[in-house]
């Protein structure tokens, strides 16, 4: 009894002269973001994540103190996941209306988006820019994406004779060339890096004009608050961009034929 008095007694003596004291600190949560598996913006190369979008986001937010685990599934999968708050975000993605709804967007531009038209190598389609002329061919897609408000309004009109859709940007690319489609939407780097990947990057060609370039971002689940988050991210993202690691990156991934 009397030992357990002297304790307490020497132990509020340390108290009371600052004496430091160890204290568990929170451990920083793991931020799980969604992706589709597609090169070369994120996708696996030889076991390893990789990808120029998949090291914007982590050198983003390792400057922004955030650890984060990103898994790569189809996009229809990934629009699912963040939906019902199965994941903490999603990149990269268009913003619209209906996504705002169960989504909260970074301020900061990730990836501003090329959106072309790509048909067979011989193909006798040619595009000057007006989608109408384009409504007789059959059309293919991956499922829940978006390409953009003129694409978006098109496909939503019911204006092409057919549209396919596909899981996976792969997929789309081999149904173009097998003739099961006329014409697929892309961003542009997606479908040329996917044809290359697959080996009929010589089989495949983009239409000019382009469609449209469209500003994609990070977004994260309306399920919880992520807006301290948001904050850290947006200022890391600025930052590199500022310093010349965003460029480095996207040269990294884009240098070369």
């Amino acid at each position: 009894m009397l030992a357990h008095r002297f304790f307490l007694g020497w132990l509020a003596c340390l108290i009371s002269v600052g004496m430091p004291m160890a204290v568990a600190q929170p451990q920083t949560p793991t931020l799980v973001l969604a992706a589709a598996d597609s090169v070369p913006t994120a996708y696996v190369d030889n076991g390893k994540q990789a990808g120029l979008l998949v090291d914007v986001i982590e050198e983003a937010f390792k400057r922004a103190g955030y650890r984060v685990e990103i898994r790569l599934m189809p996009w229809a999968r990934c629009i699912l996941e963040v939906k019902d708050g199965k994941v903490d975000g999603i990149f990269s993605i268009y913003l619209t209306p209906e996504r705002q709804e169960f989504l909260s967007y970074a301020d900061e531009v990730l990836i501003t988006q090329v959106q072309a038209l790509f048909v067979r190598k011989n193909s006798a389609i040619s595009f000057d820019g007006d989608l109408n002329k384009l409504a007789e061919r059959r059309i293919g897609i991956v499922n829940q994406t978006s390409y953009g408000p003129r694409l978006d309004s098109a496909l939503k009109n019911g204006l092409f004779k057919s549209v396919e859709p596909s899981h996976s940007a792969s997929s789309n690319v081999q149904k173009l060339v097998h003739d099961r489609v006329d014409i697929i939407p892309s961003y542009r780097h997606v479908a040329l890096n996917t044809a290359k990947t697959l080996g009929v990057a010589g089989d495949i060609k983009e239409l000019a004009p382009a469609v449209e370039a469209i500003p994609s971002y990070l977004a994260f689940s309306n399920k919880r608050d992520y807006a301290k988050v948001i904050v850290g991210y947006n200022q890391a993202l600025r930052a590199m961009k500022k310093d010349g690691t965003y460029d480095a990156i996207f040269s990294k991934y884009l240098a070369g034929p």
